[in-house]
This record gives structure tokens, sequence and C-alpha cells, in this order.
């Protein structure tokens, strides 16, 4: 199950982490169907096999843990249980397809812009929380 994008996670009980799996694995999946140069199209390519080895390899870890009785703790789960992430989400991503159809943007500049910044924030945000003593 783990070669599926976020499902492994999902089986694991781990919601948070299977949503960051979907957003890298989709933003990698993006960046491959642009045109960003025959060089950079190579080095995602290997990313993204990386990546899939990464999820399967993460969620075996995670069920063996799990097994052995170790605890095992999300990192994100503290952070977004006092803050509704998921909504917050949801509410932006409406917003963007609104202004999509009253013309205020371009979506095809979402395309570029709006993932990569999705996912500088969240670092930002994880970074700033293990650097606060937060894990």
């Amino acid at each position: 199950m783990g070669l599926v994008p976020g499902l492994g996670a999902i089986y694991n009980g781990e919601y948070n982490k299977a949503l960051i799996h979907i957003v890298v694995f989709a933003s990698i999946i993006v960046g491959l169907s642009s045109d960003i140069g025959d060089g950079a199209t190579v080095a995602l390519a290997f990313v993204l096999v990386g990546f899939i080895f990464y999820m399967a390899i993460d969620a075996m870890r995670t069920v063996k843990a799990r097994n052995t009785g170790e605890a095992l703790q999300d990192p994100l789960e503290s952070w977004s249980k006092t803050r509704p992430v998921g909504p917050l989400i949801l509410i932006a991503v409406g917003a963007l397809f609104l202004l999509n159809n009253f013309g205020f943007f371009d979506f095809f500049r979402v395309r570029q812009i709006f993932w990569p910044l999705v996912l500088i924030g969240v670092g930002v945000l994880m970074m700033r929380n293990r650097m606060g003593g937060q894990n």
C-alpha cells in the first residue's frame, strides 16, 4: 500500500502525513508535466522514484514499529490538533477557484506559484516548530 501516494500513511492512521505525501507527489507530477528543461525533468524523475520508495519504506517502518510496541508520533499531529488545517486549505483552494471564475488571475499561474508556496509554507512551519522546541 505504501507505493500509492498517501495510502500507506492512511492505512497506518497518519492522515497528516498522507496529506503531505499526496501534495508532494502531486507537486512532482506537476513539475514533470511542465516544460522545465531536460536536466530538471531527469532530476525530478529520480526524485519521483525515490519518493515512491520512501513512502513504501516509511509505511513498512511504521507498521513494524507499531507491531513491536514502539511509540510513534506524527510530527504534525500536535500542531494540527489545535488548528483547523484541513478546513483552511479547502477554503483557500475554493477561494482560488472562485477568483479564477471571476477572471481575477490566470489559473495557469496558480499551478506555477501556488503549490511551491504551499510546500515552502509547510516546511517553514515545520522548521519553526522544531526550532521552537515543539515536535
